[in-house]
């Protein structure tokens, strides 16, 4: 005697829409309080509303930190430049990235951004034979404590 099933999911389609609704919003919340966790300045160990300054600190603050990480890639690509033989085009696209990473950016950057240009151009003069590898490897060693800040 062979016994039949029949599955009717049209019922609990409701409840299936219900429930992958409140698994989002679940998981939205938790998002939004692991993020507001991390924002929320504390004064005296108590939490208080971030205000329009404190946003103003944040973000420059993170501009500091990606600009910072940027010079120091380009401080690391030219260290590669001058382990490798001199290589006059290679080295003036890397000298024209590097040009545009250091035009402007954080004022509290400026003596890095500085430093690294001047290595630049040296790690460029380097490469077209116009001047000795030391003098560059100086001036790249030059900027590396500016960028440990």
């Amino acid at each position: 005697m062979p016994f039949e099933f029949d599955f009717d999911f049209r019922k609990k389609e409701d409840l299936l829409w219900l429930i992958g609704f409140a698994l989002i919003v679940i998981a939205a919340l938790v998002g939004m309080a692991h993020m507001g966790q991390n924002a929320t300045p504390l004064d005296t160990g108590e939490p208080r509303l971030l205000e329009w300054s404190d946003w103003r600190l944040l973000q420059a603050q993170r501009a500091y930190t990606e600009e910072l990480s940027v010079l120091r890639t380009d401080a690391m690509r030219l260290t590669k430049a001058l382990e490798q033989k001199p290589d006059p085009v290679a080295t003036q696209f890397l000298i024209e990235q590097i040009t545009q990473h250091t035009k402007e950016g954080d004022p509290s950057l400026e003596s890095a951004r500085l430093a690294l240009g001047i290595a630049a151009l040296n790690v460029r003069d380097w490469s077209t034979g116009t001047l000795d590898r030391d003098t560059a490897i100086l001036s790249v060693q030059d900027a590396l404590p500016l960028l440990q800040q």
